[in-house]
C-alpha cells in the first residue's frame, strides 16, 4: 500500500536556533553542476516533453567552475560534489575534478547515474575523486526502463558501472533510491539488503515534484500520487529485515542530509533523505552552482544569484564571488515550498 502526504505546510517553521545557509559559516558542502544534459530521461527529473538544453558555449568552463569553488574554499566550504544532469557525459570532467581536487577539499564526491563509469571510474579515480554516488531506482529491467526513460542504456549497463566503480577503489559506494510510489516502492526492503554484505549505503529518497517531470497529471501537483512518506519505507525495511539502528551522522562520509541506520549485522548502511515529509531547511549546510553560473540557496525555491559578470571577467574577484553568495544565502525561505520552479536535470540535484 501507497501512502500518500499532503503538500506540507509552507508558512514559517525556522526555530529560533536555526541558522540554515542564510549564514554563509553554515555552509559545508557545494554542489557544482556542470552540465543540464543527461543520458538518461527518469520520469522525475525531466518533463514529458523533454527539456530545452543549453547550448554548450554558455556552460561555465572548467576556470569558471574552479573559481567558483575557491571562493567556497575561501569562506570554509570543505566538501563539494559534481553533479549534472550527468557530469559524465562531459569530456573534460576528469579536468574538472583535477581542478578541484588541487584545492585540497576534505572531500570530493560526484552523482551519477553509472552507466558511463566502465570508462571513467579509473581515470575519475586517478584524478582525485573521493566517492561516488550513484542513482539506481528499480532491479527490475522493467521498471528500470520506464523510470529512466528508456534511452539506450539497460539495467546490465548501470550493473557494469558499479563493477568499474568497485574495481577502480569506489568501494564505499552511496545509492540514491527514488522511492515513487505505485513503481518502485515495493523494491525497498531488497535494496536494503544489499548492506548485510555489502559496504555500501543504500539512500531512499521521498520523491520531490520540481519544475514539470513525467509524473505530472494534467499540470497538477503530484506528491500526493507518488510522494511516499520515509517512515513507512522505514516499516517496511525493519518488516522483512529487522530493526533499524540509528548511526552517528558525523561517522558517515560526506555532509548529507540523510538520516543514517543501520541492520542488525550488515557491513553498510541505510539512509532516509525525506525532504516533503521531514524537511531539514534549518539545518541544511548546502549551496548549488548551476551549469550556467546562477547560485542557489534551495533546491525548492531559493532563488537564483547570477555569477556570470563576474566570472567572465579575465580573472574573476574571489571577494566578488563570496559575496554573491552572501546575497544568495540570504534568500533561503524558511521552509521549502511544496513544489520546487525548476526541472531536477536544470539544478544538479
Amino acid at each position: 500500500m501507497t501512502l500518500a502526504l499532503p503538500i506540507l505546510d509552507t508558512g514559517p517553521q525556522r526555530p529560533s536556533y536555526a541558522q540554515g545557509p542564510r549564514s554563509l559559516g553554515s555552509v559545508k558542502l557545494l554542489r557544482l553542476s556542470i552540465t543540464d544534459r543527461c543520458n538518461l530521461r527518469c520520469v522525475y527529473c525531466m518533463p514529458e516533453d523533454g527539456v530545452t538544453f543549453y547550448d554548450r558555449k554558455d556552460l561555465l568552463t572548467p576556470e569558471q567552475i574552479l573559481a567558483v569553488a575557491l571562493a567556497a574554499k575561501s569562506i570554509g566550504v570543505s566538501h563539494f560534489k559534481i553533479t549534472g544532469g550527468e557530469p559524465t557525459i562531459r569530456g573534460d570532467l576528469v579536468r574538472i575534478v583535477e581542478g578541484i581536487k588541487s584545492l585540497d577539499p576534505d572531500d570530493l564526491s560526484m552523482t551519477t547515474n553509472g552507466v558511463l563509469l566502465p570508462k571513467l571510474a579509473k581515470p575519475l579515480r586517478r584524478a582525485g575523486l573521493d566517492r561516488l554516488t550513484i542513482s539506481w531506482d528499480s532491479m527490475r529491467p522493467g521498471v528500470f526502463d520506464r523510470l529512466t526513460g528508456g534511452r539506450g542504456y539497460s539495467l546490465d549497463d548501470l550493473h557494469q558501472g558499479i563493477e568499474a566503480a568497485q574495481d577502480a577503489g569506489f568501494t564505499k559506494l552511496k545509492f540514491n533510491v527514488v522511492v515513487i510510489g505505485g513503481m518502485n516502492d515495493g523494491e525497498v526492503a531488497d535494496f536494503a539488503k544489499l548492506t548485510l554484505d555489502r559496504p555500501w549505503t543504500i539512500r531512499f529518497i521521498e520523491y520531490m515534484p520540481l519544475g514539470d517531470s513525467k509524473l505530472l497529471v494534467d499540470g497538477l501537483d503530484t506528491a500526493n500520487l507518488y510522494t511516499v512518506d520515509n517512515a513507512l519505507v522505514a516499516k517496511r525495511i525493519e518488516h522483512e529485515l529487522g530493526p533499524l539502528a540509528p548511526m552517528d551522522r558525523m561517522d558517515e562520509p560526506g555532509v548529507g542530509p540523510a538520516n543514517v541506520y543501520t541492520l542488525p549485522g550488515a557491513l553498510g548502511r541505510v539512509g532516509f533523505i525525506s525532504a516533503m515529509s521531514q524537511p531539514f531547511c534549518e539545518t541544511c549546510n548546502r549551496l548549488r552552482l548551476t551549469a550556467t553560473g546562477h547560485l542557489r540557496a534551495c533546491l525548492f525555491d531559493g532563488g537564483e544569484v547570477d555569477t556570470l559578470p563576474v566570472l567572465n571577467a579575465p580573472n574573476p574577484d574571489t571577494q566578488q564571488i563570496v559575496e554573491l553568495m552572501a546575497r544568495c544565502v540570504s534568500e533561503k525561505p524558511d521552509t521549502h515550498s511544496g513544489r520546487g520552479n525548476r526541472a531536477m536535470s536544470q539544478l544538479g540535484g
